[in-house]
């Protein structure tokens, strides 16, 4: 991804900082984060949100572990304690199925699609964290807790499109 410049001024609030944060789109985050200190010091949903960033950026990037293959399509969800676990398996031949279908360019992504009740209705969310292994394991940060999780693994082209090999059942993290 090539480095993006300061985000304009006039588009900076605290939505969009929020859904940036969300798909740890730290740097543009912070930046935007920083220009709404600057002009609203004294809004408690910047101060909130500045410390969100400040505690998401000390936890450091995700880490992806690899796991033994079992030669299979395959993702599945659990939590431990409050820790939302995937794990998956994307196998070379349902890797180039899926590279076909959206041109060969692009890449392999888990795709976690977050769902969590609010006073204003349901909250979706959907971020897509790009694979290093063919098989393994991660711990997600800044999931929501009491939220309904689902997960697939698969291509995402670099058209935008998503082919899915593998979806997971739905995790439910009662509050």
């Amino acid at each position: 991804m090539a480095e993006s410049g300061p985000i304009d001024a006039p588009f900076a609030t605290v939505t969009l900082a929020q859904i940036l944060l969300g798909q740890d789109l730290l740097d543009e985050a912070e930046r935007m984060v920083e220009q709404l200190l600057a002009r609203r010091l004294d809004d408690p949903r910047v101060v909130a949100l500045a410390a969100r960033v400040r505690r998401r950026r000390e936890q450091g990037e995700i880490v992806q572990r690899p796991d033994t293959p079992r030669g299979t399509d395959r993702i599945a969800l659990e939590l431990d304690g409050d820790a939302l676990r995937i794990g998956w398996e994307l196998t070379a031949a349902g890797g180039a199925l899926a590279r076909r279908a959206v041109r060969y360019s692009g890449h392999e992504v888990v795709r976690l699609f977050t769902a969590l009740a609010g006073p204003r209705g349901v909250r979706r969310n959907s971020r897509d964290l790009e694979l290093d292994h063919r098989a393994g394991r991660l711990e997600p940060f800044g999931v929501p807790r009491g939220a309904v999780f689902v997960a697939a693994v698969g291509f995402r082209g670099l058209n935008g499109a998503f082919v899915p090999l593998a979806t997971s059942a739905p995790l439910v993290d009662a509050p």
